[in-house]
């Protein structure tokens, strides 16, 4: 046995001179990764646990390396492996690098590397492990699909598409640490692109692959995980390209995959953070960012909240605070100073005792392209999806790139920002001269790799700050390690009518959460980033006639805001829609939402579909207590029916009893228990928010 001095890393077994049973594991306390030699390469045969109940074996080709011309891949098989693994840590991660070097006719391929180097890597106490690939080429090459795995493995497989995982026989998950990653199971195919259900919900994002992410004649049980790098980079004596992190873990004993996922997420994503900010866009008395005017218009909110000990986290321009003809430079008209008169709008609200926060699209959607053009700057070649919107520049281009990886962090922090919101995430461009192949595919992965490093780079300048992605991104949890929140990819503003309803707030509501229905309504196929992580364009108050609407309308509609349990709170809200009521109500249901944060922030949705006239509502679960808000949008009274298990949030025992006290819109003790493990079934009147 070969002795490395590191603990429980490395088990390399020879076994006489038989070099195809050599076997070399990877391995910390929990999670073990093993190979074997076998026709001259080393290729994974098992994944498990250290105690070995969570024994998975699979037939691999470790890569998959697809050409930008042709369809001739290449595998593990083209491949041998000359030198043992190499062994190395640094601190809690300890490393296993194996190198392939290609058999002499997989070098006809025009993108077989001169070397391929796997790096295997695990980390001191966690239940996962972790791969990325190296590719060398002696020349410049090109890379149409690279998968970092590619294995077959018996038991039931569910889950995949882009920037979401595979899940096998409910004890292991397999993905791409990348939001643009995409993912097939069952057949190596399965789910076709935009093949789950929510992948059309509003305005969500769609690059066509081409079927270049298609593999025939896959065996049964096989999993892929790949991306589209395209182009090698030109290091110091090799060109190269670097793969995305592949990651596999398993769940603990009794416990639900799902779960142990959404775990494992929390060790690496953006820690979630309640955030309260005024919003402009709708309210046309604040457009005005001259001067004390809109330090003003906070000093008047001011004095409607603090009473009640509400604290403003952000006051934010939306759109118009910048200078069309320019990369992100303030409006002349409201800052003839520049950035100088942007820090003093900020430091004046700063002590006021809130932040300033601002609209902007990463790609200059909305700004002046042309005045771009002349300036050198490439714009984004749209595919036939995106040309009905709005131009914008290609984020990989050389020149913008190099400007936003500047620009937007210096505004971070010369201006003491607190919070963007990153508007218009087309991510899409399939020009020739933008440091991709001129596909779909390849621009998408180009540009979303400069959008994460300016999300990257902002909050290395600034890692206090909020960071919100609005249109056109797509539900992937792995978004949440840059971003804090995502668009829930709905219209601003949308009344709903299908169903009669009693007043407007109440088809405002059933317009959200319909749209929540449409992405998370089914319980076996649903996005796994939390409700609580969506932006959902908050209250909306911005007419003299709201003032009018009836005290409990206003209160139901508020209720259901908040009970989503979206940490991110925006109120657009002219102050003078608002009557002192309406304020005493929304800073009250406030108030009693950041009391039951730790609750509200793991909600899941229960029930019907809304503007079809059902009963619904959010249960979130922390431990053995939870909170439920729910809504009947019919006229007749109708049982709600809650799952008291996993599937809607509880992993607690089951048999247990429990027992609930109604505090809206009475205060009662429910005079029904429930039973853990058992349905929960709740009446609730028509037209009512309890």
């Amino acid at each position: 046995m070969m002795r490395s001095g590191l603990v429980g890393v490395l088990l390399l077994l020879l076994t006489n001179s038989v070099v195809e049973a050599q076997q070399v594991t990877l391995k910390n306390e929990w999670i073990q990764r093993t190979f074997s030699y076998v026709n001259g390469a080393w290729r994974t045969v098992k994944f498990s646990n250290t105690d070995g109940s969570r024994l998975l074996k699979v037939n691999s080709e470790e890569f998959n390396i697809l050409p930008i011309d042709g369809d001739k891949t290449l595998s593990v098989a083209d491949f041998t492996s000359t030198v043992k693994p190499k062994l190395y840590s640094k601190g809690d991660t300890s490393f296993l690098e194996i190198s392939y070097k290609p058999k002499t006719a997989a070098l006809k391929n025009a993108a077989c590397p001169e070397e391929l180097i796997a790096c295997h890597f695990v980390v001191k106490g966690q239940r996962f492990i972790r791969k990325k690939i190296k590719l060398l080429f002696k020349t410049q090459a090109t890379v149409d699909r690279l998968e970092v795995e590619r294995f077959v493995v018996a038991g039931d497989q569910h889950g995949g598409g882009r920037g979401e995982p595979v899940f096998v026989d409910q004890s292991w998950f397999f993905g791409l640490e990348y939001p643009a990653g995409y993912s097939r199971c069952k057949d190596g195919n399965t789910p076709a692109s935009y093949a789950r259900y929510y992948d059309k919900v509003g305005n969500y994002s769609f690059i066509d692959l081409e079927g270049r992410d298609v593999a025939p004649d896959c065996a049964a049980g096989t999993i892929r995980l790949m991306h589209f790098p395209g182009y090698a980079v030109s290091g110091k004596r090799q060109f190269q390209i670097l793969s995305k992190t592949s990651v596999a873990g398993f769940s603990s004993k009794n416990a639900e995959i799902k779960h142990d996922f959404m775990q494992y997420l929390a060790t690496l994503w953006k820690t979630p953070r309640s955030f309260l900010n005024y919003n402009n866009w709708f309210d046309q008395s604040a457009k005005d960012l001259k001067g004390e005017s809109f330090v003003n218009v906070f000093k008047r909110y001011k004095e409607m909240v603090e009473p009640y000990g509400v604290k403003i986290d952000a006051m934010v321009p939306d759109d118009g605070w910048q200078d069309r003809n320019g990369i992100w430079k303030p409006l002349p008209d409201f800052f003839p100073n520049g950035d100088a008169d942007l820090a003093i709008l900020s430091k004046k609200l700063k002590d006021e005792s809130t932040g300033l926060g601002l609209w902007l699209s990463l790609n200059s959607y909305n700004n002046s392209i042309d005045w771009g053009l002349k300036n050198g700057y490439r714009e984004a070649k749209r595919n036939a999806y995106f040309k009905q919107y709005n131009r914008y520049y290609s984020l990989s281009a050389t020149k913008y790139k190099e400007a936003i990886l500047s620009r937007i962090p210096e505004l971070a922090k010369r201006a003491d920002l607190v919070y963007f919101k990153h508007d218009f995430n087309e991510l899409c461009d399939m020009d020739s001269g933008n440091n991709h192949p001129p596909t779909d595919r390849h621009g998408h992965e180009a540009n979303l790799d400069v959008a994460l490093e300016v999300l990257t780079a902002t909050r290395k300048v600034k890692p206090e700050i909020f960071q919100n992605l609005t249109n056109w991104i797509w539900l992937s949890p792995w978004w949440l390690q840059y971003a804090d929140y995502l668009w829930m990819l709905a219209g601003d503003d949308g009344i709903n009518g299908n169903t009669p309803e009693i007043s407007t707030k109440a088809m405002f509501t059933t317009d959200r959460d319909t749209y929540i229905w449409r992405l998370y309504g089914h319980a076996q196929d649903r996005p796994l980033v939390p409700i609580s992580r969506l932006m959902t364009h908050g209250i909306l108050q911005t007419s003299d006639k709201d003032k009018d609407i009836p005290l409990q309308d206003w209160m139901d509609y508020v209720l259901m805001h908040y009970g989503r349990g979206t940490l991110l709170k925006e109120w657009y809200v002219s102050l003078d829609a608002m009557t002192t009521d309406q304020w005493k109500t929304l800073c009250n249901v406030h108030n009693w939402a950041k009391t039951h944060e730790g609750e509200l922030n793991n909600t899941q949705f229960v029930g019907g579909r809304p503007d079809e006239g059902n009963v619904y509502g959010y249960i979130g679960w922390k431990n053995d207590k939870a909170v439920l808000v729910a809504r009947n949008a019919g006229v007749n009274t109708q049982k709600l029916i809650i799952p008291f298990n996993e599937t809607a949030g509880f992993y607690g025992a089951r048999g247990k009893s429990f027992k609930a006290n109604v505090v809206y819109p009475y205060r009662d003790t429910y005079p029904a228990s429930f039973l853990s493990g058992k349905d929960m079934v709740i009446e609730i009147p028509g037209y009512s928010t309890m």
